[in-house]
Parts: structure tokens; sequence; C-alpha cells
């Protein structure tokens, strides 16, 4: 969220012409807002930062906070206590003052945080959920970035500025220009971020990745639902012939992902957080409470 905001204020300055009608209320659609009809510059950055009414930077970092409070036994102390840093350090404000230092600072947190769950927690289960949580939301995010924009830049003069800002939302543009002659175009983008399976923010390579935190969970011999169909997902975003197919075949690509991703979420929430399949009551308790998942 931190990232898609800042990257597009740079791209509204460094436009030739005016961003016009509409670019602020695209922004808005590609964080997740919808039915909005923002299109003014501070009212955009206010709801992006503070909003309460869809997502925002301070509603996800305390989103993050409340769900470490809840597993607070399972993560280090150092991870906790950042986290918690964060969630302050984010409420507190300041952004009015500097708004790109204040972004910059909320992008740098959580890497450190993403550090401290590789470097700090045991490989076990909970942080294979962890994983698990960050590949899938990081898979749609970028789907739904390269997705938006391809629908709104058909006839767009500034569209090599506009991909080049989709590259530095997903931390791809530096990598894209070492790997690629061509100059930046929506079809080699297109390519680079869904479907090569080595660029870590690339929809293949997170798909790859929270299936083989689904396969840690569930165990050698188990094949789960959220695992087949997982497993259909990675295969639709390693295929040669979509990748081949280009723009033409995006919008086909992108329905076909959300059925699969529908599917994914209600396999994720039977197999693994149903209520129905925890037990209604603690053996040998007397008072009979229902447990916590």
């Amino acid at each position: 969220m931190a990232r898609l905001l800042d990257v597009h204020l740079d791209l509204a300055l460094d436009r030739s012409d005016d961003p016009g009608t509409g670019f602020w209320t695209e922004v808005m659609l590609l964080a997740g807002w919808t039915a909005t009809d923002v299109d003014r510059r501070e009212q955009a950055i206010e709801l992006l930062v503070g909003g309460a009414a869809g997502p925002s930077v301070q509603r996800a970092v305390g989103a993050a906070r409340t769900a470490a409070q809840a597993v607070r036994p399972s993560l280090p102390s150092e991870l906790y206590e950042h986290v918690n840093a964060l969630h302050w350090r984010v409420q507190e404000g300041g952004w009015e003052r500097d708004l790109h230092g204040y972004l910059m600072g909320i992008e740098m947190g959580v890497h450190l945080v993403d550090g401290l769950v590789e470097d700090t927690m045991l490989r076990d289960e909970a942080r294979e959920f962890i994983r698990l949580g960050k590949f899938l939301e990081r898979m749609d995010n970028v789907v739904t970035l390269v997705a938006g924009k391809a629908a709104t830049l058909k006839d767009d003069l500034e569209a090599a500025l506009e991909w080049t800002a989709v590259l530095k939302c997903a931390f791809a543009f530096e990598t894209y220009r070492a790997r690629f002659s061509t100059p930046v175009a929506a079809e080699p983008v297109t390519r680079y971020l869904l479907f090569d399976p080595a660029l870590p923010r690339s929809a293949a390579f997170c798909a790859d990745l929270a299936l083989l935190s689904v396969r840690r969970i569930d165990g050698e011999r188990v094949r789960s639902r959220p695992g087949r169909v997982l497993t259909r997902l990675s295969g639709l975003l390693r295929d040669p012939a979509a990748a081949a197919a280009g723009l033409g075949a995006l919008e086909a690509l992108a329905a076909e992902y959300r059925e699969l991703v529908a599917q994914l979420a209600a396999a994720l929430r039977s197999s693994y957080f149903q209520p129905g399949k925890v037990a209604a009551t603690v053996p040998g308790d007397p008072t009979s409470r229902a447990p916590q998942q």
C-alpha cells in the first residue's frame, strides 16, 4: 500500500501532462477501494494513509498488530516488538510534513518484519502459515496491478512511464532493466511480472512458494484441497501458452485466476479454519469451553 502510493505520487509529477480526471480514482481502485469517486490528490492520500472505510496503510498495520497479539506465544519477542513499534509509529502520523519519508519508513519497517520472520522463527507450521499468507497476498497484488493497468492503458500516450511505475510498484524495475534490453512496454512487463519464476514478486514465483508452504503444513503424505487448487493455480501461471498469448488473453487469464482464487479461499477456510472441525469442548474441562483455534 505504501509502495503503491509513493510510486504514483512520483508518477503524477513525472508525467508530461496533468494527470487529469480519473488518475487518482484509478489509484484508489488499484489499492482495493471500490465505488469511489475520489479524484483529488489530497483526498486520495488521506484515505490511502489513514482511511477506515477501505484499505489503508494505518488500517493494514493495525490489523497486523492485532494478528500478532492473537498468536503472541508463537512469535519471537523481537518480531512482535517491532510490529508493535511499527503500529505506533504509523499511528503517530506526521505524513503531512514528509509524506515520502513516512512511506519509505513503513516500507522498510515491513521489510524488517519479513527479515525477522525468516531469521528468527522456528521452521514450523506457524512460520509456514505466515509465508502462505504473504505469498498469496503478494500474488494477488501483482495480478490486480497488472490487470488493472492493462485495462486502463490501452490508448495512453504515456504508457512507457506508466509501465515503469508498475515495475517500481513490484520492486522490479532494476531487475527488469538488468535482464532485458527491450524498452519498457506492456507486453514484456506483463510477462515478467506474471510468469517469470525467478522474480520474487512475480505471480508465478508467489504461487510456487505458497504451494510449498501448503505442502509443508499438510505433510508429505497428504494431498489437501488447498494443495490441489494451488497446483492448478501454479500451472496456470507457468503455462508457456498463456505467457506467449500476451495482452490479448490477459482478461481471460485474470478471470480464470479469480475463479481459482475464490476456490482457494474456500479450500483454506474449510481445511484449516472451519469452526465445525474444532471440538466443541476440551476433554476433561469442567467449564466445557470451546477451544481457540
